[in-house]
């Protein structure tokens, strides 16, 4: 009996002291930070290492996955067209240099999201750094996306970003308390930052904001703070209180919410990512503000409501 007390014992100690998988972590600079705080976008030459054969279905969100570096960026990044099978020329002009060391001009949505982060520490380079060699050439261990991608070479995708039909997004009374909850840690130096996240995932959800107040347009789109209300008609619950949404310029969820008055609603597609502004505050201020909770946004990339609707009290 006391052999098998001390085994239990032993492995107790084993699993206690091991580490568990469950953080991403990402080492960036701090004028990264200041740069894209207040953007929706990034420009850059993108080298396209791997892409999917074809687009996902929709069934599993109609994305297409091209993995590839940027000297930009300086870290491992999976760049995405949304609702990719009605764009054929875009997928083509992708499949036609991948592999073959060439880049191709792209710019879209920035997004640091903790989901692919793999067992890897992601430490931003002063370049666009060596391929991915390992067994997912598409989906390399990265917390970077340039996610959804508004334009390849002169090709403007900007129609993609509307809801993708055959696809079911995540609910909204699901995936904002996992956002809400969910861990993280800023650890700055001079000019670095080091950011510790918990995984989520939660990739596409369908909501209901409610406009709050307006902040400055900004060149490539316009950011809102807003109420977070689930979809359901008749029976919306608020979720969360003051979030900031954001709008790409000439988009069709960006020209909607232009006719938004304080008050109005609209149901709305979106993708969470980091919010820069809200890390470059918490590093200002310090303290206890550096282990709150994961500061995110949403960045609006379909629209459902045809004409601004009442939701809440």
């Amino acid at each position: 009996m006391q052999k098998v007390f001390g085994l239990i014992s032993l492995m107790s100690l084993i699993f206690l002291s091991t580490p568990l998988r469950a953080d991403d972590i990402l080492e960036i600079n701090r004028s990264f930070i200041e740069k894209y705080k207040n953007r929706l976008t990034i420009s850059t030459r993108y080298t396209v290492d791997a892409a999917h054969k074809r687009p996902n279905p929709a069934s599993k969100d109609g994305d297409m996955h091209v993995a590839g570096r940027a000297p930009e960026i300086g870290l491992a990044t999976v760049a995405e067209i949304q609702n990719a099978k009605s764009v054929p020329d875009a997928v083509a002009a992708i499949k036609e240099i991948e592999g073959s060391g060439r880049s191709i001009d792209l710019s879209g949505v920035w997004r640091i999201w903790p989901e692919h982060g793999g067992d890897n520490t992601h430490i931003q380079q002063s370049d666009a750094g060596a391929p991915y060699e390992g067994d997912t050439p598409t989906n390399p261990p990265h917390v970077f996306e340039v996610h959804p991608i508004l334009k390849i070479a002169e090709q403007d995708l900007i129609a993609t970003l509307q809801p993708i039909d055959g696809y079911e997004a995540k609910e909204a009374e699901e995936a904002f308390p996992r956002y809400e909850r969910s861990s993280f840690e800023i650890t700055p130096s001079e000019d670095r930052v080091r950011l510790r996240m918990r995984m989520i995932g939660f990739n596409y959800v369908k909501f209901t904001l409610k406009l709050r107040k307006r902040f400055h347009r900004e060149q490539d789109g316009e950011f809102v703070s807003a109420a977070i209300y689930s979809e359901k008609e008749g029976d919306q619950e608020l979720l969360v209180h003051d979030r900031r949404v954001g709008f790409v310029a000439g988009t069709a969820p960006d020209e909607k919410q232009k006719s938004l008055k304080v008050g109005d609603c609209m149901l709305v597609l979106g993708i969470p990512r980091v919010d820069l502004a809200l890390v470059s505050w918490r590093i200002r201020h310090g303290g206890d503000a550096l282990r709150w909770s994961m500061p995110y946004e949403i960045i609006a990339v379909g629209i459902y409501s045809d004409e601004p609707t009442r939701c809440g009290d």
